[in-house]
């Protein structure tokens, strides 16, 4: 009986090594069929990659250029001529296939400004993502700051500022005035731990913006820095402007302000309470003259919904609140350069005067000059 169990168990062993041996001669038959099987299957990782989603873009050359301006604020070919000032910048050395065009950047930012619609709107009519458009607007606005110091330029030469008394004298016989000068407030929704300072005199919170302009409307200057609670005086006398002038940069050359300035040789303010029929000619001559601020703040405000408070707060930090501020002026002055018209809205927040007193903002030598305009003039 024992022998037949030994025979039994040495069968079982060879046996066992055979099916060993044959296991191992079929091992790199299996991974080989193995390997062309998987060959011929996509990779795990793509089956869960998301595609990539190019949306339909935005289609300018379709566009008649009534709609061009109305969309964009500018025409056709003053688009094309920006954009051939700022292509070596805003366009991009990239292979990918579906990259935006540095116009087609360009145009987003333009739209956006006018409408004062949302980003995720916006980036939506255009065919992108809200996050591309953000980076849009923070590259352009930042290319459009950079032409400031070219579009935005306070008359310096004597031929300059000859032009500039003359053309504002044929308005309504003022002499020697260089600029008008004025605040507006843009409003912003600004940082949680210091949003008082922000909260101006109408209620809202805003960036608080001093303009110079000329007779014809264009900025020659601006202060875009100063939180809503800041007076227009203070900006003006820590502006560079206040300096120039001061060192009598522009011999005789005066400015036109409200009442919240101080009456100087070089700043000219209404009679409070003028009572001779010459304060009274004084006072209508500077109103209507330095109304053209006033129209030029209209102008900026209804080509650049996204400025005016009627259009919303911008929803930005206040240092990219006042480059849009900026940009927004680039933009506006070369609209009145190129002669593109705009009505002005109905519905834009309105400008409140300066109203309080006025008799600690009047020096001595700024009272003489004004009596001897008002003499000699009116």
């Amino acid at each position: 009986m024992s022998c037949i169990m030994g025979r039994m168990s040495g069968r079982v062993a060879r046996a066992t090594c055979a099916l060993e041996s044959a296991a191992m001669d079929l091992f790199p038959l299996l991974a080989h069929f193995a390997n062309e099987e998987l060959a011929q299957q996509p990779l795990v990782a793509n089956q869960h990659r998301r595609p990539r989603i190019f949306r339909e873009r935005f289609e300018f050359h379709t566009l008649l250029d009534e709609e061009v301006v109305r969309q964009f604020r500018l025409d056709r070919t003053t688009i094309q001529d920006l954009y051939e000032k700022l292509k070596d910048l805003c366009d991009r050395k990239t292979k990918r296939s579906h990259a935006q065009k540095g116009l087609y950047k360009l145009l987003t930012v333009l739209y956006y400004l006018a409408s004062a619609s949302f980003q995720h709107c916006v980036a939506s009519r255009f065919g992108i993502s809200q996050p591309t458009f953000s980076r849009n607007l923070h590259e352009i606005v930042g290319l459009l700051n950079n032409l400031a110091a070219t579009y935005i330029k306070f008359p310096s030469n004597e031929e300059e500022i000859k032009k500039m008394k003359d053309e504002f004298y044929q308005i309504a016989g003022m002499p020697n005035v260089i600029s008008l000068i004025d605040c507006t407030h843009v409003a912003l929704v600004p940082p949680a731990a210091c949003e008082d300072i922000y909260r101006n005199r109408k209620f809202f919170r805003s960036i608080n913006v001093q303009f110079t302009c000329g007779p014809n409307m264009m900025f020659t200057d601006v202060v875009a820095k100063y939180p809503g609670a800041t007076h227009d005086a203070f900006i003006f006398e820590n502006s560079c402007l206040c300096t120039l002038m001061e060192q009598s940069r522009f011999g005789d050359s005066i400015l036109l302000g409200d009442n919240g300035y101080k009456l100087t040789q070089w700043m000219m303010t209404p009679y409070l309470s003028p009572i001779t029929q010459q304060e009274k000619n004084f006072n209508r001559a500077h109103r209507k003259t330095r109304s053209r601020i006033e129209r030029a703040f209209g102008l900026l405000k209804s080509r650049f919904r996204c400025l005016d408070h009627s259009g919303g707060a911008l929803l930005y930090a206040p240092e990219t609140v006042c480059k849009i501020i900026i940009a927004c002026a680039v933009l506006h002055n070369i609209c009145i350069a190129q002669n593109l018209e705009i009505d002005i809205a109905s519905d834009l927040q309105e400008q409140i005067p300066f109203q309080g007193d006025t008799e600690r903002f009047q020096t001595a030598a700024g009272q003489l000059v004004r009596r001897t305009l008002t003499e000699t003039y009116f």
